[in-house]
């Protein structure tokens, strides 16, 4: 008997059914969870739940990345791997040796270290505020979740539970994410635009960008983050190009990976759909099974939705709006000329992505990399601390060198093919290689400087590292930032503790027989009327000695102990 086509279409009718019914119920639950769960309940339920979450994403994604590893290499001949060995190779040699390695960012990178350390020793996502780090191994006994996503936090944990916590782990860390991006960059322009001598430069441009290797040579989210997004955004790039479920499973993993570095993250989305809604067609997306894979997707994002729904209202550092077009002219000012002059910046590598975005071919590819630039540059625009100027916050252009690099990578192919018409004779590639590499010279002084930026808070944290051979053992530490000793060992809790009760210091001093101490640090000589107070109240609460004292320029650093 011949099947009629009313009985052929009852499995697809089936499968729609099932896959409405699943993503319908999803929705359902996730609005339920954050609607009906208290604020205070919730931040306690995401502790765990953002572990866990974060496990089975990275689970997944090593293994579906080794299945997309796989197809990327089958693509590549020897020459492609040795070229793009090299361009690691340069890049970490200018971040180890050149950029000198400190923090920039106070106190975010020892937040960020703290959580992580959390993470490893209690599978909670948490910074610990007052703690015990005892026979190897991390006891909070008060904890605050953080605002920030957890993405990089969870990746640390992943080294200190392979290698033990330590300070310079996530020095390494940073160190390896900047190979691993020049990496992706070759390979993401290559499968976008199958040009070698495009992704040479690609990777070229990113491995002598002075602010990716300086940031590279810190504790920070941004580089990974903008990693990230470009292993999104490459393995979009694949499935575009494969009719394989498992290539846009692996795309949504990564995705649901990628959008939890920093809270903009979530703008490499529109760009990957593009280059999937390009390739894969109309058709392909009326198919159950790529349902299925988005549905993956946002189970695995669903943690982070609901971090964000309980943040939501946190100040960012400022009482005013943290988003508003008041804040677009003059960010335009600065960040806008970052790119076309500032010292900071080769403007060489703005004009090469400009001739590489003016190409005839691959129009969307071209496209989706000026909407990947243009979405997190202008994302800074509306945001009150988003100028490149501010502070430290020219670790925001980080997100916003991948598309260019590949842009200038095509226009620096361009380029040699011109030189090679003018003049067939001239080695064009060696040529342009060897004065991109030359240029750096103009910015290794400035990759090579510390900067003035946040000076006062890094003498402290120089101070307080000299101090840690004293500390170890049986000793216990009041100050404002319990977290950077409990990487380094040594216990430590806020100094507010004793403010708010002082009869916490009898135990305190009885517990710890190798001496309670107090760290008058960066937070003790601020011009804020409370924190001032707490340290100068957390002082008198019972005769203290000098310990260690040091000063540098109008800044105060001392260590105190207890007296019983």
């Amino acid at each position: 008997m011949i099947p009629s086509d009313s009985d052929a279409k009852v499995p697809s009718r089936r499968a729609w059914v099932l896959v409405a019914s699943a993503w319908l119920a999803a929705l359902v639950a996730l609005l339920t969870w954050l609607l009906r769960t208290p604020a205070a309940s919730l931040r306690e339920q995401l502790k765990s739940f953002q572990f866990w979450s974060l496990e089975i994403t990275v689970v997944l994604g090593l293994a579906l990345g080794a299945v997309i590893l796989r197809d990327l290499v089958r693509g590549l001949d020897r020459r492609d791997g040795l070229r793009m060995t090299m361009l690691a190779a340069v890049a970490v040699g200018l971040t180890l040796l050149v950029a000198p390695r400190t923090n920039r960012i106070y106190y975010d990178e020892h937040i960020y270290q703290n959580v992580g350390q959390n993470l490893a020793d209690l599978k909670l996502a948490q910074m610990c505020n007052d703690g015990t780090v005892e026979y190897g191994r991390l006891e909070c006994w008060s904890s605050e979740y953080n605002k920030q996503p957890y993405a990089y936090p969870h990746l640390l944990s992943l080294v200190y539970r392979a290698f033990g916590v330590d300070g310079t782990a996530a020095f390494t860390v940073n160190a390896i994410v900047m190979a691993v991006t020049v990496c992706c960059v070759f390979l993401l322009s290559f499968i976008l635009f199958s040009d070698r001598v495009a992704a040479f430069f690609a990777g070229l441009l990113i491995a002598l960008t002075p602010a990716q290797l300086a940031w590279s040579a810190t504790a920070a989210v941004e580089p990974s983050a903008s990693l990230a997004s470009v292993v999104a955004l490459l393995c979009a790039g694949h499935a575009s190009r494969s009719t394989s479920t498992v290539a846009l499973a692996a795309t949504g993993v990564a995705l649901a990976y990628a959008v939890q570095f920093r809270p903009e993250s979530f703008l490499i989305v529109p760009v990957m759909g593009l280059l999937l809604w390009r390739r894969r067609t109309r058709d392909a997306f009326t198919r159950p099974g790529h349902w299925w894979a988005a549905l993956l997707s946002f189970a695995l994002v669903a943690i982070h939705v609901g971090h964000m729904f309980a943040v939501r209202s946190e100040g960012w550092g400022t009482s005013e709006a943290r988003l508003s077009l008041a804040y677009l002219v003059p960010n335009l000012r600065v960040n806008g000329g970052f790119y076309l002059g500032d010292e900071r910046f080769p403007v060489i590598f703005t004009l090469l992505a400009v001739v590489g975005l003016l190409g005839r071919s691959s129009k969307v590819e071209r496209m989706s990399l000026g909407v990947y630039f243009f979405s997190f540059f202008g994302i800074y625009l509306l945001f009150y601390a988003g100028s490149y100027d501010y502070g430290a916050d020219v670790r925001y252009s980080l997100m916003t060198y991948p598309p260019l690099a590949v842009l200038g990578g095509l226009g620096a192919a361009r380029v040699v093919r011109w030189l090679a018409r003018v003049k067939a004779d001239l080695p064009a590639q060696a040529a342009l290689t060897a004065g991109l590499a030359f240029q750096f010279l103009w910015y290794a002084p400035l990759v090579r400087a510390t900067s003035e930026e946040a000076w006062a808070a890094r003498a402290d944290v120089r101070f307080a590292q000299s101090l840690v051979p004293q500390l170890r053992g049986n000793s216990y530490v009041l100050t404002h930032n319990p977290g950077m000793f409990h990487v380094w060992g040594i216990n430590a809790g806020q100094m507010s503790q004793v403010v708010a009760n002082p009869s916490s210091l009898d135990y305190l001093t009885a517990r710890y027989a190798g001496g309670v101490y107090l760290h008058w640090n960066f937070w003790c000589n601020v011009h804020d009327p409370v924190q001032r107070g707490f340290c100068r109240q957390a002082l008198e609460v019972k005769p203290v000695e000098t310990v260690r004292e040091y000063r540098e320029r109008d800044q105060r650093y001392a260590l105190y102990r207890v007296l019983d």
